[in-house]
């Protein structure tokens, strides 16, 4: 995983640091331990130089001594002899604590030899001490060229001979330490430089090329991850982050296309419910468009009816107005001139009763108020008194009527009342617009679970431009208003107004000049059927 090759990164890193912090406090003790070193041979080196000129020092006044048997320069033997030990004291001291510090024997293998370099000074010293006694015992004994011819053989074979090479074979070692001590630290000083650069190159190797491995690791998957979110903001709910790796980009990638398929969802639910809204909006649009059509032809119509109240009432009620001021006008008129005068008034209050009886009715039967009185009947009995009924009306003009219906009943579901006046209307306008000899013929006849009612006759017929308003209110074809001009244009109306109560249809053809026939469609019932309702 990512994280796992970071934190391994890190770790190699952070070993590389530790390796070169190591690396320098290693160097940093070696260079501290070289310059003790150094430092100890120098003053180990002032020392014997030191201990050198106060044994010459001290070497030379008892020399004079011997030589000037003076009171100074007793006095000076002794001062010179208390710092000549004390000088090889403080180097027996240097030489025991440079040695208690913990130095290792591999590192000073000479230090015994200079143990014994300091222990043979001192035997030297003492020994010398005794043979300048001893010349002294011989100059107090009178023995003057034996003592001086003494103390020149110990100065050419002690100390030319013994202690001047000890001397410089002492300060040549501590010379030597400190060259070595020299050629140590700059050789640890270039050791350390070279280990610094090897470490910080392959550390600067190792961070280039872990680098390198963990861009082009990251690069793909974040590139990916990129695209992925610029697809999503740009609509794109279909994209999905195809990363087959196992690391914290995979899962990533995994969690973001499980964000994009829920969003994808929600993204679907919402447009099925906007698809919903809309189509319930356009629903209630069109049936608000329907109800507002329904209302602008309700208006029309009332307009419409208003306005055929107006007109069909005033011509009546004008007439009964004019009947009635000019009979009142004449002063002397008998019972008879009263009896038409307010026969004709009868008359036109009839007719105009009669004509607001069927505006009131195609008023309730638009406005679904009608009342019907719903009864079992025989239609084909219905028929036939209905015919015998308006043959009478046929007879005034000479105009034949017959009847074709079957023997057996025709069972309807119908107003028996409301389903007369649609024949009377059919019959009345067959009589009123056939010409004189014509016939009218009654057909009814069964057809599945329907039943037929035709009327036929041979009058003025209907233009084809008026046949699809013959059933508008108030409305009358020109042939039939140039034949006759007492129509009000209601009946039809009427008419199909009772018919599609019953759950029927009323239909017409017509030839002008060659007459009319009407059909009437009612659905059939069975006598079970009626029974079990």
């Amino acid at each position: 995983m990512f994280r796992f090759r970071l934190a391994a990164v890190i770790a190699v890193s952070f070993g590389f640091v530790l390796f070169l912090g190591l690396v320098l406090h290693w160097g940093s003790d070696r260079v501290e331990l070289y310059f003790q070193r150094s430092q100890a041979a120098y003053e180990t080196f002032d020392h014997y130089e030191q201990l050198s000129q106060k044994a010459y020092r001290h070497f030379k006044q008892r020399m004079d001594r011997l030589v000037a048997d003076t009171p100074v320069a007793g006095a000076g033997v002794e001062s010179s002899k208390q710092h000549l030990y004390e000088a090889m004291e403080v180097l027996r001291n240097t030489a025991i604590n440079t040695q208690a510090a913990g130095d290792s024997a591999e590192d000073w293998q000479d230090k015994p030899g200079e143990l014994e370099r300091v222990a043979r000074f001192t035997a030297f010293l003492e020994a010398s001490e005794y043979r300048f006694d001893e010349v002294e015992k011989l100059r107090q004994q009178g023995k003057r060229d034996m003592a001086v011819l003494a103390l020149s053989k110990f100065s050419e074979e002690e100390i030319d001979g013994k202690f001047q090479p000890l001397i410089d074979a002492a300060i040549n070692a501590e010379r030597e330490k400190a060259g070595q001590a020299r050629e140590e630290l700059e050789a640890l000083v270039a050791q350390s430089r070279w280990i610094a650069v090897l470490a910080s190159a392959s550390a600067a190797l190792f961070s280039l090329m872990s680098g390198v491995l963990l861009f082009r690791g990251v690069r793909k998957p974040i590139e990916a991850l990129m695209k992925g979110t610029d697809e999503i903001a740009s609509g794109n709910l279909f994209h999905r982050i195809a990363l087959d790796t196992r690391d914290e980009f995979g899962y990533l990638a995994a969690h973001f296309n499980e964000m994009a398929q829920k969003l994808e969802v929600q993204q679907e639910k919402l447009q099925e419910g906007r698809a919903v809204l809309e189509k319930k909006v356009a629903e209630r649009t069109f049936e608000l468009h329907q109800l507002n059509e329904e209302l602008k032809r309700m208006d029309v119509q009332r307009c419409e009816f208003l306005a055929d109240i107006s007109h069909e009432l005033r011509t009546p009620i004008t007439v009964i107005r004019g009947e009635a001021e000019v009979t009142l006008m004449e002063e002397e008129l008998d019972t008879e001139e009263y009896k038409d005068a307010l026969q004709r008034i009868l008359e036109l209050s009839m007719q105009l009763g009669k004509y607001v009886n069927d505006l009131l009715f195609l008023a309730r039967a638009e406005s679904a108020n009608m009342q019907f009185e719903w009864d079992r009947l025989d239609l084909a009995e219905l028929v036939a008194s209905t015919v015998e009924d308006f043959q009478v009306m046929a007879q005034e003009n000479s105009i034949s009527v017959s009847l074709d219906a079957p023997a057996e009943p025709v069972w309807v579901h119908c107003d028996k009342q409301r389903l007369r006046q649609v024949l009377f209307i059919l019959g009345d306008n067959a009589c009123r617009y056939s010409n004189p000899g014509g016939h009218i013929a009654v057909e009814l006849f069964t057809d599945g679970d329907e039943a037929y009612l035709s009327l036929s006759d041979q009058g003025i017929g209907i233009p084809s431009q008026d046949l699809e308003r013959i059933f508008d209110r108030n409305f009358r074809s020109k042939n039939a208003l140039h034949m006759r001009a007492d129509g009000t244009g209601l009946g039809l109306p009427m008419a199909k107004s009772i018919v599609k109560a019953h759950g029927g249809r009323i239909t017409v053809t017509s030839t002008e000049n060659s007459g009319s026939k009407f059909t009437i469609t009612l659905p059939l019932i069975s006598a079970e059927q009626d029974d079990v309702a």
